[in-house]
């Protein structure tokens, strides 16, 4: 068995509208074809002419407008929500998880009698999809790095340096006591871990995993320039 969703566009006098119908059909059946013959006698004996449907002595007139295929579970949530059962049902997930056919992680919130709303993900960011009951569509994008703002930037000034330099900076003999070093053969091996300011007369850290992330900056630039 085939569950159908069929949207009619129906003219009534002056006045047109959309119909939405749940119906099913034989799972051989053609669903464009059932829906055209489910629309056929709708409101009674009617006249064809092109893809319209003429009822009542042309008062009347209604063609398909679109059918959908559903699943089963769609098809009774639907069946619920159109008899009243499941009124008003506003933000009820009709169905949320990932969708092969469109490779994206979605979720589909039904808001009643005034349409759906769709979530998705994409790589950039989120998109928020509001749809009205004859499927216009208003579309939100909402950015990854609005999500995740770009961290504040890290500055230091020259009372930073010195705190640095006080805090981190090693005597020679110090550090090759520290490290178990021959003071006279051990340079080649200490700056592979440290670099060397003249003015100073010591050794500093190139990187450290105790380093502040400020700290990490200003031995970048101390290596840098000094």
């Amino acid at each position: 068995m085939k569950y159908l969703f069929i949207t009619l566009k129906v003219q009534d006098g002056e006045h047109e509208h959309t119909h939405r119908v749940l119906t099913t059909c034989d799972d051989k059946e053609n669903a464009l074809k059932a829906a055209d013959d489910y629309v056929s006698d709708y409101w009674g004996e009617s006249d064809k002419q092109d893809d319209w449907y003429y009822f009542q002595g042309g008062t009347i007139a209604a063609k398909v407008q679109d059918v959908e295929v559903l699943t089963e579970y769609e098809y009774k949530l639907m069946s619920k929500i159109f008899s009243g059962e499941a009124r008003p049902g506003y933000f009820q997930i009709v169905q949320a998880g990932y969708e092969k056919g469109l490779q994206r992680e979605e979720v589909e919130i039904n808001l009643g009698e005034n349409g759906k709303l769709m979530l998705y993900k994409t790589p950039e960011g989120s998109i928020v999809d509001v749809y009205n009951q004859d499927d216009n569509v208003d579309t939100m994008t909402i950015w990854e790095d609005d999500l995740t703002p770009m961290p504040e930037e890290i500055t230091f000034d020259d009372d930073d340096i010195k705190a640095f330099k006080k805090q981190w900076g090693q005597k020679h003999g110090e550090l090759c006591a520290a490290l178990g070093l021959n003071k006279k053969t051990s340079d080649d091996v200490i700056m592979l871990d440290y670099f060397w300011i003249e003015e100073d007369k010591k050794w500093y850290n190139k990187e450290a995993s105790t380093f502040t992330e400020k700290e990490q900056l200003i031995a970048n630039f101390l290596r840098h320039t000094q």
